[in-house]
């Protein structure tokens, strides 16, 4: 389990969701999203808001990442994926946040973004949402290439 997470700092994890929600560099409007997500995720169940929205963020963690490198043979250019660790919990919870807003709004599902960002928050906390999904392919996508991890420096 995430260390930051499990000491139970809510103020920390508050502003990290606030920023992650933030449109345009205007924090109320991602303190509104976040109020009234919180507030409907509580009416849809009978858990304790918390609880799910800490397991949601700590399965859709990923403990990787893919580098796209941009190499230039010649004149023509390509795209290299270099796989790479995550180290620091605070930069894995960023990107599991990021994560679940960016699939939030991309959901084809009518409706505000509160409401998609609850219905992914409850499918990721039962292992079962598109975030889950996108963390299991990065991980298979890894995994073909973990010639690239031997390179990897501690």
């Amino acid at each position: 389990m995430i260390k930051s997470l499990r000491k139970n700092k809510t103020s920390y994890l508050k502003k990290k969701i606030v920023n992650t929600l933030m449109k345009s560099g205007r924090k109320t409007t991602g303190e509104k999203i976040l109020l009234k997500s919180l507030k409907s995720l509580q009416k849809s169940t009978d858990k304790n808001f918390k609880t799910l929205l800490h397991s949601a963020i700590v399965n859709s963690a990923s403990a990787f990442k893919v580098n796209e490198q941009a190499v230039k043979k010649g004149k023509r250019k390509a795209t290299k994926s270099i796989p790479s660790f995550i180290t620091s919990d605070s930069l894995r919870i960023t990107r599991a946040l990021k994560l679940l807003a960016r699939i939030s709004s991309k959901s084809k599902n009518s409706g505000f973004l509160y409401k998609k960002l609850v219905a992914e928050i409850l499918s990721s906390s039962a292992l079962k949402g598109r975030s889950i999904d996108e963390k299991n392919e990065v991980q298979r996508q890894i995994l073909a290439n973990k010639r690239y991890l031997s390179k990897f420096r501690w």
